[in-house]
């Protein structure tokens, strides 16, 4: 029977080759979201052969407990040790964050199921070239921000966050957030996490990118890749200089989405309608919908 563990920071480099294996186009299956987020969903795991599987506390009505689809190695395999577990004990079958391309399988070994989605939950996908160029006039707002931000920084750079100045990254971002109120537990979980990875930064080993001028950090933004897709994780900025997030989402985009990326997927808005407009207002191409699939 699958042994499940709580998910610490230090299983980070034994997870992270499973993680990778699995080829998702989902945040919640990423090293990023996972670890970022373990606190708040409880995240535990196992290891069953070449797969990993995430077992979490579910946030939905009646449901307790929910797992991730098999990440790596064999999948039905995979499957059948959630079902063993789940039978001994005595809890439903439930798996979260699956897309339409997860529900076929599944469908093929549970034949009676029900399904729950939610907007909220939608992960923003945009094509790669559209985040580095904004051509057109969709993204003549965003260019004016970023020729906004140039002109009155003509000094500014972009660098790579590495271990010689990530420390600057978090002094800049325990200044930012110096004076926040939080309004929601994700948001406060958001924050806490960010402090972490920035202090775990080499644990973590996220690309991560900061905008600097006069000498300062002014913004910063985190993600990884998996397959053709950037996943940006945390995107963080000082409203103070005019055209920063736009400076920051754009730089990123064009320094880490090459080498076959096709797609940025910006993750969720989580109901928040202001990240709903932010977001929308890049033109995804998809705003993939997301699944619990109960089995009955």
């Amino acid at each position: 029977m699958l042994e499940f563990s709580k998910l610490q920071i230090s299983d980070i480099g034994r997870l992270r080759p499973f993680i990778r294996s699995g080829n998702t186009r989902v945040c919640n299956n990423t090293v990023g979201s996972i670890f970022m987020w373990r606190d708040y969903f409880s995240t535990e795991y196992a290891i069953w052969g070449d797969s990993v599987i995430f077992k979490v506390k579910a946030r939905h009505d009646d449901i307790d407990t929910m797992f991730s689809i098999p990440l790596g190695g064999d999948y039905i395999s995979g499957t059948d040790k959630v079902n063993e577990y789940c039978h001994g004990h005595n809890i439903p079958v439930v798996y979260y964050a699956l897309t339409e391309n997860d529900l076929e399988p599944l469908r093929s070994i549970y034949s009676s199921h029900e399904l729950f989605s939610d907007d909220d939950w939608g992960d923003y996908v945009y094509n790669a070239s559209d985040l580095i160029t904004l051509a057109g006039r969709k993204y003549s707002g965003k260019r004016n921000h970023i020729n906004q931000f140039k002109k009155d920084n003509p000094d500014y750079s972009f660098e790579e966050i590495t271990s010689a100045n990530f420390a600057e990254v978090r002094d800049f971002y325990d200044e930012l957030s110096r004076d926040l109120v939080f309004t929601s537990k994700t948001a406060s979980e958001d924050h806490d996490k960010t402090l972490e990875v920035l202090s775990n930064y080499e644990a973590y080993a996220p690309l991560g990118g900061l905008l600097r001028t006069r000498g300062s950090v002014v913004a910063f933004s985190a993600g990884d890749i998996i397959g053709d897709m950037l996943f940006v994780h945390i995107e963080k900025a000082d409203t103070l200089f005019r055209g920063a997030y736009q400076v920051i989402n754009n730089e990123f985009a064009k320094h880490f989405a090459s080498d076959g990326i096709l797609f940025i997927n910006r993750e969720e808005d989580e109901g928040d309608l202001g990240l709903r407009f932010s977001k929308n207002s890049y033109h995804p191409v998809e705003i993939t919908r997301k699944y619990i699939f109960i089995v009955l």
